[in-house]
């Protein structure tokens, strides 16, 4: 998935009760640095590559854990 994507995960297996967990993205720890040194050494153009591809972008819960109810 890309880093930007917020999306609903649908776990189900035969003879449990279906499981849905929300994914969401946030900003990286590591993500804000490499934003910050990219204005610093790669202006506006690393800015505009890290906004557009989701670099700076994490998806949250990582990994998605879930305890079926059979």
């Amino acid at each position: 998935m890309p880093r930007r994507s917020d999306l609903v995960a649908t776990i189900s297996r035969r003879g449990c009760r279906t499981a849905q967990v929300n994914v969401t993205h946030h900003t990286a720890n590591a993500g804000a640095a490499g934003v910050a040194g990219n204005v610093l050494v790669g202006g506006v153009i690393g800015l505009a590559v890290d906004a557009s591809t989701g670099a700076s972008q994490d998806l949250v819960p990582n990994p998605v854990v879930v305890d079926l109810d059979c």
